[in-house]
């Protein structure tokens, strides 16, 4: 009964123990600045350790005595007198009693609950401990079941991301059916598991961005800290401060990880749209996985951090005033709520960045949404790159993904480009693709777009998405997209795109380039309005030069429909 009694005790105490080692923690975050992660992420793991060494330490001491049960006896018992007692025997016990302190007489109180609280804590322990025996057997299979070796380029990816890491463990890298993102397990022979998808959606650049994440894992320990860290939860399942804790080191673990994949891939905003990729294919990881995209719910967190760790004014104060009526107006009462304060002078307190973008994410109302992503593009800052392409990916609403995109393309130094990119290339809405592929012919450069363009003109499976691309090309005027409108001119299986083509390819090249394109098209196309659109292209060539060609086709062509337009175009000529 002394260890159950030194245990209950031991358990009682932890409550406001642990509370006031957390407490500690949360001030000293408020603190620090959420870019130094690794400090943080020290603090977090040591007060986590001490909450488990306060408890410990508690049991050790009692286990031997109980003090706590001399000092309840002394308070409490009667007193007896003795032959030096005064007149008054009676009156002896009662000072004792009187002067008994509350923790005394609450401990007295608990006293007989104590082997209760120890029972309730051992069956939830066990229950846990079933939970992460069974998640940790799960682990252990992902690197047995529906896994196959990857290519060699990943593999040369991985040897070179750990030498850039210091990493002198051997790393084994498998592709996994099982997984849905990349995952490190083991920490003495540690293995990265890569879903299918990461290898054939992702980048080669992006797809070693999510590699340096997963490296860092392992040059830090990392699963072996996590299995540390679920143990202690285990223990200590019955304390909220404890999952809070533990909550900080695992989100200050990812942030650690964060920063030195950015210092291996030396672009902030770039890993941070590959984290952006990697969460459409997101999937729950079994327990002790460290998955690249982190705990799901903190990606808009991590990405913000990366990317705007700074606090900043995001648009003037009449503009908050602005935002905050047509917000009331669309029934978003969250980010007027939250955008801007009213003060006795009728003021307004500045938006920042972070709190825009978690008003933005809270809005119920479509057209509050909306409005509220077109006050982010305003401001044209690179910074808001990750954060409107994760809503122009994720938004329900297809008129707040339309925001979104157009917003990228008015990004400052075309830092959007490469989001619109990969919203043209892999969105599953094609009326977002076109709108992203219309605002990369607007604002990309030939050499940013050009073989993006080209490919979504031929494979895209929808046919405006086709034409728009090749009107990007056009609208690129670039001489470097004459080519890929000739070969589309004359090769896209589809003869509205085709058509589009010979169009942009006419008002792109030469005069003496167009003709020639035109004529061909006239004679060899196998679409009358292909036909139909050469005539009336060789009708606006300069100086007459498509005359001759017009003529001709008045007098011979094959198809009466052609023959006629030809003929209307030349009386118009005259």
């Amino acid at each position: 009964m002394m260890m159950t009694h030194a245990l209950g005790w031991a358990l009682v105490d932890s409550l406001w123990q642990d509370a006031l080692a957390a407490a500690g923690l949360a001030a000293l975050l408020a603190l620090l600045p959420v870019r130094a992660a690794r400090i943080r992420y020290a603090l977090a793991t040591l007060t986590l350790g001490l909450m488990l060494a306060l408890p410990l330490a508690s049991a050790v001491r009692l286990s031997g005595t109980s003090p706590w049960t001399d000092d309840v006896i002394t308070a409490t018992s009667p007193v007896t007198p003795g032959p030096t007692s005064g007149p008054d025997p009676q009156a002896a016990p009662a000072a004792p009693t009187a002067a008994a302190p509350v923790a005394a007489r609450i401990r007295a109180a608990l006293e007989p609950a104590l082997p209760w609280v120890v029972l309730v804590w051992f069956g939830g322990v066990v229950v846990l401990s079933l939970r992460l025996a069974s998640g940790w057997l799960v682990t252990r299979q992902l690197g047995r079941v529906g896994t196959a070796s990857v290519p060699d380029s990943c593999r040369e990816a991985v040897a070179r991301l750990a030498a850039r890491l210091r990493i002198s463990r051997p790393v084994r890298v498998l592709q996994s059916a099982v997984v849905q993102v990349p995952a490190v397990m083991g920490w003495l022979r540690p293995v990265i598991l890569l879903p299918a998808s990461a290898l054939t959606g992702l980048t080669p650049l992006q797809l070693d961005a999510l590699l340096a994440h997963e490296l860092a894992h392992v040059r830090r320990y990392d699963y072996l800290v996590n299995l540390v860290q679920s143990v202690i939860e285990t223990l200590l399942f019955y304390h909220p401060a404890v999952w809070w804790v533990s909550q900080q080191v695992r989100e200050e673990r990812e942030h650690c990880c964060d920063d030195l994949a950015v210092a291996v891939c030396g672009d902030a905003h770039f890993y941070a749209t590959a984290l952006v990729g990697m969460e459409r294919l997101r999937g729950t990881p079994p327990a002790f996985a460290l998955a690249a995209t982190g705990p799901a719910g903190a990606l808009m967190g991590r990405i913000r951090r990366l990317v705007a760790p700074v606090q900043v004014e995001i648009f003037p104060r009449w503009m908050a005033g602005v935002i905050a009526v047509t917000v009331a107006l669309g029934g978003g009462a969250h980010l007027a709520s939250g955008t801007a304060a009213t003060g006795d002078r009728g003021g307004t307190r500045p938006a920042t960045l972070d709190s825009l973008i978690d008003r933005v994410e809270a809005l119920r109302n479509p057209a509050a949404r909306h409005e509220a992503v077109k006050t982010l593009g305003s401001r044209r800052d690179p910074r808001m790159v990750p954060p409107l392409l994760a809503i122009a990916q994720q938004d329900g609403d297809e008129e707040v993904q339309h925001e979104a995109v157009k917003a990228l393309g008015k990004v400052r130094g075309g830092g959007g480009v490469g989001a619109l990119l990969e919203i043209a290339r892999t969105h599953p809405d094609p009326g977002v693709r076109r709108k992203a592929v219309k605002m990369v012919g607007e604002v990309a450069t030939a050499e940013a777009a050009l073989g993006v363009l080209e490919r979504l003109a031929q494979r895209d499976p929808d046919v405006e998405v086709q034409q728009e691309a090749v009107e990007a090309l056009g609208h690129l005027g670039s001489p470097q997209a004459i080519a890929p409108l000739a070969r589309l001119a004359r090769a896209q299986p589809n003869a509205e795109v085709r058509d589009e083509a010979v169009e942009q390819y006419a008002r792109s090249a030469a005069p003496e380039s167009a003709l020639v394109l035109l004529v061909d098209r006239l004679a060899n196309d196998s679409s009358s309005d292909v036909q139909v659109e050469a005539v009336e292209r060789l009708a606006d060539l300069p100086d007459g030069l498509g005359i001759p060609a017009l003529r001709e086709a008045a007098r011979s062509h094959p198809s009466r429909h052609v023959r006629a337009e030809a003929r209307r175009r030349l009386e118009d000529y005259r």
